[in-house]
């Protein structure tokens, strides 16, 4: 298991810290980074093998603007658009292969700006994402398709539901976040888990930053470190997942693939996902199915409860036993895809 509690601060989960206690972090920081003597994990090759099929491909659209995307499962499938999480990549759905091949399901995902080995643009709104996310299906001549969104790959697939609900058949959002323009206690919320990165964001962005871009350092050369500091965050359910080694592999290549090229967009789609929208939740006309599990460490469940208020057309999927990481392991996502093949089987174009 590595990189925990990169993904655990990214999130949001950033404690609340005196400015002499954060000096003191950071000069730790510096001295563990200068002595140049940790590299990256070693490759188990298997996972090796699992890594080598997420291969981006790339589309280059206006100013030669580079856009990372992968495809898996049943190529000849129903398509379901996927929006990967933060810290997250284009490797999130490997994580789905298998299943999505069982269930007849074609995933594709495409790497939000500055994340992974797609270019950053400067300014890029969550109704950016439905625009580029229907370029693309214009693109490849696909006109109707499911959406799939986990954490911080929530919001997006919900902007694109809402901007598109003409070619859109269902949306999953899993264990994502609600919007706080229209959630007026999401920040208080936050802090009540001991969840601080909406409210550094706002209130010291400059600290903010700094704090991404250190994380990102330790991310990418010294991921046994930091995953020792953050097993306590994790809920039983979440280390429990982890303990198959594949899946923490794979999930620590997740997120050091996201940092590979600086922490702009990862700042940027974190504090895009953290300030009001662009369209309010009940204007969505599609049917939104939300999965959150209560043990959740990441993000509060009560989001869940909140998206499924809001949203007309709204399915609540709330589990008391279960985390964050639950959409990674095969043992449940049975459930999420059992539900998608229902939903297409009733589509009818």
């Amino acid at each position: 298991m590595r990189s925990i509690s990169d993904h655990y601060l990214l999130h949001g989960g950033m404690r609340k810290m005196s400015g002499q206690r954060y000096v003191k972090v950071f000069v730790v920081v510096l001295l563990l980074l200068s002595t140049g003597c940790t590299t990256l994990n070693s490759e188990r090759e298997d996972t090796k093998t699992v890594i080598d099929k997420g291969a981006p491909n790339y589309c280059i659209w206006e100013n030669d603007r580079k856009v990372s995307w992968l495809e898996c499962g049943d190529l000849e499938g129903f398509p379901v658009f996927y929006a990967h999480g933060n810290p997250g990549s284009r490797l999130e759905i490997l994580f789905m292969e298998e299943k999505a091949r069982e269930y007849g399901i074609r995933l594709i995902v495409f790497e939000r700006p500055g994340i992974g080995k797609s270019d950053y643009v400067e300014g890029y709104p969550l109704l950016a994402f439905a625009q580029d996310l229907k370029r693309f299906a214009d693109e490849k001549g696909i006109q109707y398709f499911g959406l799939m969104g986990w954490s911080s790959g929530g919001p997006p697939v919900l902007a694109a539901a809402y901007y598109m609900p003409e070619r859109v058949r269902f949306v999953f959002s899993i264990s994502g976040y609600t919007n706080f323009g229209e959630y007026n206690d999401a920040r208080k919320l936050m802090e009540e888990y001991g969840l601080y990165g909406p409210s550094l964001s706002e209130e010291t962005p400059i600290l903010f930053k700094i704090i991404i871009r250190n994380l990102r350092r330790i991310d990418l050369f010294l991921p046994e470190y930091y995953s020792k500091i953050s097993e306590d965050k994790m809920c039983a359910a979440d280390r429990e997942i982890l303990k198959n080694q594949s899946i923490a592999d794979l999930f620590s290549h997740d997120q050091q693939e996201a940092l590979v090229g600086g922490a702009r967009g990862t700042i940027q789609d974190l504090q895009t996902q953290w300030a009001p929208w662009e369209f309010k939740l009940e204007e969505i006309k599609v049917p939104v199915h939300i999965f959150q599990g209560k043990q959740d460490t990441f993000v509060p469940w009560q989001f869940a409860e909140h998206l499924a208020d809001t949203i007309p057309d709204a399915t609540l999927h709330l589990y008391d036993e279960r985390g964050h990481l639950f959409p990674l392991s095969p043992m449940y996502q049975d459930e999420l895809f059992k539900i998608a093949s229902s939903l297409i089987k009733t589509f009818k174009p």
